[in-house]
């Protein structure tokens, strides 16, 4: 690998929340899945990989089925890069061009 992107790697991992074999694994995962199959996918532990669903959750990239321990992927975000793509559209030039603004608490 050339050292630009041996450096553009290192900028994507310091900015990205997750690690980036877990971004790589992501996408290998089928629309439905489990924390197992995302360990597998991801070549990390089961634990670690629980730990990245709840994150998963909490940033609404996917959503847990009720009553399974099955998540699934929203339509819009079968990547990661779907999923910033449309938070790039809906929050962040929002943001920037002045239509949304910084709540003051």
């Amino acid at each position: 690998m050339s050292d630009r992107k041996k450096k553009l790697m290192e900028i994507l991992e310091g900015v990205m929340p997750f690690p980036l074999r877990v971004i790589v694994g992501y996408c290998k995962l089928d629309d439905v899945f489990t924390s197992g199959d995302l360990a597998r996918a991801c070549s990390v532990h089961r634990s670690s990989a629980k730990f990245y669903i709840k994150k998963m959750l909490k940033f609404r990239m996917i959503t847990k089925i009720p009553h399974k321990r099955r998540y699934q992927k929203y339509v819009n975000a079968l990547t990661f890069s779907d999923y910033m793509k449309d938070l790039i559209k809906l929050v962040l030039e929002p943001l920037e061009n002045g239509d949304l603004t910084i709540s003051r608490e």
